[in-house]
């Protein structure tokens, strides 16, 4: 037997001899268990998630300068702004229609977007505009006023294009074309004229590493057409022979801007347009800086070399427009391209500028001015040599704000409205003429919420005959606008406007002969009224995409004279809906 199996055997007889005698012993065992509290530790491995690299986007640098104007005299409809390309919506199209009062007022607007995906956006759009309302007039001879008849029609039909290449550039097209007919009164008879104007742009936007740059190509065609007396039962109009004017318009521009240690940056702008315009009509008049009778083709160019530097306080842009003139007068005009703001905080700024340049004065500047422009006459370039505005901004505290603005300007050959009875028939004709002068406002503003937006402002300016605020062509002495928006319940728009100017007037010349073949001119002034036009507007939001609208214009019927010796409109009511769809 091996020692293991002795070992082995000699373990169990103890066993069995213990059993035997019966051996019981019963043991107890007591544990107190204490619950142990350790500190959390990190853990050592965190999940990650891996985002692909994001390029940060640039924005293009601009700057923003409002003017006053003498206010637009064609309605369009308060829901859609004229021309305007559709915004980013759950809607892709919209259309709005109002009819109105005494006698027949119509706008219509319409526009869809036919391609709308994250690189393209494509959208045709149109608008019509259209009145027709009387004017009294009392004629030498006759019992009882004669009753001329007014009539504006404009039908314009569009398309936009947004088109993005690749990540950093893309491409905008737009292509319009406008149709107007209105006339002009000339004595107790009116002119009937129609228009055609073309505005076709192009512009390819880009950076590459740092650098800004842009090329964009333009074409303008405006011409006026069917051009005639309606009648001349008391006015001898039949012999004047009136050539309607055309112009043509080719342009580029190129914009780059690039960084030279960021905030700062060094720009550079070239921009070109060459007019042509066709054979029209030139008559004797005191001045004769226009362009002569027949076709001739003028040019602009210019150059606007700048440095920009912006933070978050301190915007500085100082730059030099550079103009060369071709076949038109002076080679080259020199004015300054310079902006400084500064705003410590949230509730005051201060922007100074100081701009100038050469105005081409197209047919179609012309008609944006005032509609019942002349349209037999063309004009020379005008050239502002400095034009230095500032402005002040306190607030806003609690929803209030205050303005304070105001500056000082010099033009050259600057398109001035003048008196031309006995010269030109049938429509406003502009005198060129070297003036300067200043203008100065204030303005308050409040704001509460969604609910409440109110505003009025002040400005006043100077307005003789040489020393007037070349913005302001009705040389108005006095303007005041206010705004009153109220929204008494979330689906309805309540909106009072008010705009008055005071002082306006523009000078002619009366001929006078002397001895012989001599003439002389002399100055006077006329004046064309007071303008008061109180508006009141109301919108209703049916649901998200229908909204019903009544607007109540010139409540106050206070008539006077548009630029043009067009009669304005009295009291006019108008309701429609706009859908978007």
């Amino acid at each position: 037997m091996t020692k293991r199996n002795f070992i082995f055997t000699l373990a169990i007889l103890a066993s069995s001899a213990m059993m035997g005698q019966g051996l019981h012993k019963e043991i107890t065992v007591e544990q107190e268990i204490v619950p142990l509290k350790r500190d959390a530790s990190r853990i050592t491995v965190l999940p990650t998630v891996s985002l692909p690299a994001i390029t940060p986007a640039r924005l293009s640098f601009s700057d923003r300068v409002v003017t006053t104007q003498v206010p637009n005299t064609i309605t369009t409809l308060e829901p859609v702004a004229y021309g305007d390309n559709l915004y980013s919506s759950p809607y892709r199209g919209y259309v709005a229609l109002g009819l109105g009062a005494p006698l027949f007022n119509a706008d219509f607007s319409a526009g869809y977007r036919i391609l709308d995906t994250d690189k393209t956006r494509l959208s045709v759009w149109g608008q019509f505009n259209s009145d027709l309302y009387t004017q009294k007039v009392n004629v030498v001879g006759e019992d009882s006023p004669l009753k001329l008849y007014h009539r504006d029609l404009t039908a314009t039909l569009g398309a936009d294009l947004h088109q993005a290449i690749g990540k950093t550039s893309f491409l905008d097209a737009s292509v319009d074309y406008t149709y107007g007919h209105n006339n002009i009164p000339y004595g107790a008879d009116t002119y009937s004229r129609s228009l055609n104007k073309v505005n076709a742009t192009a512009a390819f936007n880009s950076r590459h590493e740092g650098l800004m740059y842009s090329a964009q190509l333009k074409y303008q065609h405006f011409g006026y057409c069917n051009l005639q007396p309606e009648n001349h039962l008391y006015t001898d109009v039949a012999d004047y022979t009136l050539s309607p004017a055309k112009q043509n318009l080719v342009g580029v521009r190129l914009q780059g801007l690039l960084p030279v240690g960021e905030p700062s940056y060094f720009g550079l702008d070239l921009n070109a347009d060459f007019l042509h315009t066709s054979a029209h009509a030139v008559t004797t008049f005191p001045h004769s800086d226009y362009i002569p009778a027949g076709s001739s083709t003028t040019g602009l160019v210019t150059l606007t070399p700048h440095y920009l530097f912006r933070n978050q306080t301190f915007t500085a842009k100082i730059g030099v427009d550079v103009d060369i003139t071709v076949n038109d007068g002076k080679v080259f005009h020199i004015s300054p391209d310079v902006l400084l703001a500064w705003t410590p905080s949230q509730v005051f700024g201060v922007e100074v500028r100081a701009d100038g340049g050469s105005r081409l004065n197209t047919l179609a500047s012309l008609y944006d001015v005032t509609p019942y422009s002349n349209a037999s006459v063309a004009y020379t370039q005008s050239h502002i040599p400095y034009n230095i505005d500032g402005k002040i901004t306190i607030g806003p505290f609690y929803g209030a704000y205050i303005d304070l603005f105001g500056g000082y300007a010099k033009a050259n050959d600057w398109l001035m409205p003048v008196a031309t009875y006995g010269f030109f028939p049938g429509g406003q004709v502009f005198e060129p003429a070297d003036i300067s002068g200043w203008h100065a406002g204030a303005a308050i503003g409040y704001d509460y919420r969604k609910i409440l937006s109110a505003r009025v402002s002040y400005e006043t300016a100077s307005n003789d005959r040489d020393r007037c605020y070349y913005q302001w062509r009705d040389r108005a002495r006095h303007v005041v606008n206010a705004e009153l928006k109220v929204r008494p319940i979330t689906p309805l728009l309540i909106t009072l406007n008010w705009e008055f100017r005071a002082g306006r007037r523009m000078f002619g010349y009366t001929e006078y002969p002397v001895q012989g073949n001599i003439t002389t001119f002399e100055t006077y002034a006329t004046r064309l009224g007071t303008v008061s036009t109180l508006n009141l507007s109301a919108g209703y939001s049916v649901t998200e995409a229908l909204t019903v609208f009544i607007n109540g214009e010139n409540l106050l019927n206070r008539r006077y004279t548009h630029l043009g010796d067009r009669y304005s409109q009295g009291i006019t009511a108008m309701i429609g809906a706009a859908l978007k769809f």
